[in-house]
């Protein structure tokens, strides 16, 4: 494959919800759809395009990245090297910006920090740096940072770990104390670090060299976002807030005990609380979307049933999702200003279903596990918030000559002026443990 087909597909918007009422709210409305990018080609340079998954999708100064995942790719002769992908303009082609090493199978985080104040809190001219998190099966726990006069990506060395190390999060807070802007990094093998911006050191972050947290033993850390002007931070099963100042700390302020690493507490943003006041917490956890009041006490409100919505809409029994993978995106809806969260989710059949009486309102290319079937379909949710009234929308990324999608796991406003927020760009597939060749993949959806 010399490059990705441009013709166009449509998504229909599949089902909508109310939950607390009724009412006549605004739709997302129905996308066109181009395949954007389907890995195994070679790019302009002759670089070979891989990967087996599509992590994460980052606007950065004009340009759209990405970063993927070698994990279970099947065909030896493919370097298990995660890449950073970009794309320069819509009608361009991806490309190889930077190939990690063998050994750094997945690239898990890909993300900006805009720092406003240095490691003494006083105040800069914005500097904002994107950084890359690849894991390693054993040796220095690298973050890199983009040099943009060279394009190259300069690595900061937070540790060392004997054995297979993740960083899955990364995150931005201001310390309501210091007033210093601090990046942090979640490792599973060397806790929670955090850096300051520093133009004197390589890669312009200078790294603190002990763990604010530990990750809890098994977990992983998962995300990070500021609400209310408190930082959280969630692993596979805890959310811990930070207490600011110069010897910060930090407690447990939430803990799904029946989680599991795998999954794990994932999509933590900040919302509107819908009481009006202040800010919610956002995660999906145990297949459903829950919205967490640190107000009061962290009260747990499950806002959506994604397996429950599922099995409604489609007429067919539906056990499991995995959803938001890394957040809830946010969106203002062009004309009536609407804010708006999307986020993907792939789900599962069970096995005696698809093998017994398989629904004709199914497409039947599935990815098989051990228990399920896991659905072709690569789908995504709108969540809508008027005040209390709470409303997911249903979405599909179609493609029927590309069926097998199977999870939407990155979704991003186009950064491309002429596209003025109205494209976006999905990006995903999950091999769920399976042996997978060449299944990244990357779409662009356009209002009519």
């Amino acid at each position: 494959m010399t490059a990705p087909s441009l013709l166009p597909f449509c998504v229909a918007i599949l089902a909508a919800t109310a939950l607390c009422g009724e009412t006549a709210a605004s739709s997302f409305g129905p996308l066109s759809y181009q395949l954007s990018l389907h890995a195994g080609f070679k790019d302009a340079n002759g670089q070979s395009v891989a990967g087996t998954e599509i992590m994460n999708l980052v606007p950065y100064k004009g340009r759209l990245y990405a970063s993927n995942s070698l994990w279970m790719e099947k065909d030896p002769a493919v370097p298990k090297a995660c890449q950073v992908l970009v794309l320069d303009s819509p009608k361009g082609q991806w490309r190889v910006e930077h190939q990690f090493s063998v050994g750094n199978v997945r690239l898990c985080c890909l993300m900006t920090a805009t720092f406003s104040t240095d490691g003494k809190g006083n105040r800069i001219d914005e500097r904002t740096l994107l950084l890359a998190a690849p894991d390693v099966a054993s040796g220095p726990v690298n973050i890199c940072s983009r040099n943009d006069d060279n394009g190259e990506w300069v690595p900061m060395t937070l540790g060392t770990s004997e054995t297979h190390a993740s960083t899955r999060a990364m995150g931005l807070h201001r310390d309501t104390v210091t007033g210093i802007d601090r990046v942090f990094a979640g490792t599973d093998k060397l806790g929670v670090l955090s850096g300051v911006y520093d133009p004197s050191v390589p890669g312009r972050i200078r790294w603190e060299k002990a763990p604010e947290m530990q990750i809890p033993e098994g977990e992983r850390a998962m995300g990070f976002c500021t609400c209310n002007g408190k930082l959280y931070g969630a692993t596979s099963r805890h959310i811990y807030e930070r207490t600011d100042g110069a010897s910060p700390s930090w407690r447990q302020a939430y803990f799904c005990p029946q989680e599991t690493s795998p999954c794990g507490v994932r999509g933590l943003t900040a919302v509107p609380n819908p009481s009006g006041h202040g800010e919610a917490l956002l995660i999906a956890a145990l297949s459903r979307v829950r919205r967490i009041d640190p107000a009061a006490g962290f009260e747990e409100t499950v806002e959506l049933d994604i397996p429950a919505f599922m099995t409604k809409s489609l007429g067919v029994r539906v056990p499991f999702a995995l959803s938001a993978y890394n957040e809830f995106m946010p969106y203002k809806m062009p004309g009536t200003g609407e804010l708006v969260w999307l986020f993907g989710f792939e789900s599962s059949y069970p096995r005696a279903v698809m093998e017994t009486t398989p629904p004709p309102m199914l497409r039947v290319l599935v990815k098989e596990s051990v228990h399920h079937y896991f659905a072709a379909e690569a789908r995504y949710f709108i969540r809508h918030a008027q005040g209390q009234t709470i409303r997911y929308e249903l979405a599909e990324v179609t493609d029927l000559a590309k069926p097998t999608l199977v999870a939407v796991r990155a979704i991003a406003v186009s950064p491309f002026a002429e596209d003025r927020g109205n494209a976006f760009y999905f990006g995903g597939f999950d091999c769920n443990a399976v042996p997978s060749h060449n299944t990244a993949w990357i779409y662009r959806g356009e209002r009519p």
